[in-house]
């Protein structure tokens, strides 16, 4: 079967960058993220929105960014369903495209806090203290799961895949007066240091490397040519994949179908798809 291209859909916070424009051509302007794979985004040349055809449980982004983005956290699926009504939790991995050199993230805390410490902290600004950093670098892999306090840092490209929902409690925005939640915010953080969040890849077979797998999602490193089976999102970051006779260059994503897909080309693919 031929596979899918969507129409993605752009989001233009302030925090955002030019890159996705000028490096992958997602437009013109600022563009902080392009949400690849998305239920609602419609389909090319079909009068329909992707869940339309089938419910991919995924959300593929591709993220850049210029200035810090808040300090916050996802919750998973049962505090999900108590504190907010929803059918699931939001867990994500990042995969590095591009980093500016100094970039940082903050992920989890440096030391451990109590609830009450923890809420007390980020309602004064005292939890710009607490926060641990790392510097990623071009070609990470980042673990995300629900309860770790996260925030991107400005210079940095990223691939995302997460769950398909927006479900974010803000701790703390860095004084620009936006809502905080830091009821639900405190209750569901993990509260002491966390482990390394980097994912080593493990090589699979040739030309293939795993970087990550949960229960919520499977994302490969593909270099092409190869052969792919089965609904899977691949976003072309480097060079050019051709399917079925299409072209896809840097930045672009397609959505295969079920069955086996040849996919030609000098390039290297993100290929997503749900776990389990």
């Amino acid at each position: 079967m031929p596979p899918l291209r969507l129409w993605p859909t752009l989001s233009r916070p302030p925090w955002g960058g030019l890159r996705l424009g000028a490096e992958l051509g997602k437009g013109e302007g600022i563009i902080g993220e392009s949400w690849e794979v998305w239920r609602e985004n419609r389909v090319v040349g079909v009068e329909a929105r992707f869940s339309d055809l089938v419910d991919f449980p995924l959300l593929v982004k591709l993220l850049d960014t210029r200035q810090m983005l808040s300090v916050q956290v996802h919750p998973g699926d049962v505090d999900a369903r108590l504190r907010a009504g929803a059918p699931h939790g939001k867990a994500e991995a990042w995969v590095v495209l591009d980093a500016d050199p100094g970039a940082r993230i903050a992920y989890g805390l440096n030391r451990t806090l109590t609830e009450a410490e923890l809420r007390d902290h980020a309602a004064s600004g005292q939890i710009e203290g607490d926060l641990a950093w790392i510097e990623p670098r071009p070609g990470d892999v980042i673990d995300v799961p629900p309860g770790t306090i996260h925030a991107i840092g400005p210079g940095l490209l990223l691939y995302e895949v997460q769950e398909p929902i927006d479900l974010t409690w803000r701790l703390y925005d860095w004084g620009r007066g936006r809502e905080l939640h830091l009821d639900h915010a405190c209750a569901v953080a993990r509260r002491d240091p966390l482990p390394s969040p980097f994912r080593a890849p493990k090589h699979i077979a040739p030309g293939v490397d795993r970087l990550i797998e949960t229960r919520n999602f499977v994302v490969d490193r593909v270099r092409l040519p190869a052969r792919r089976y089965g609904w899977e999102a691949l976003t072309v970051v480097e060079g050019e994949a051709v399917v079925d006779g299409e072209r896809c260059t840097k930045g672009g994503t397609f959505v295969l179908q079920p069955g086996e897909t040849q996919v030609q080309g000098a390039g290297v693919v993100l290929a997503a798809r749900p776990g389990g």
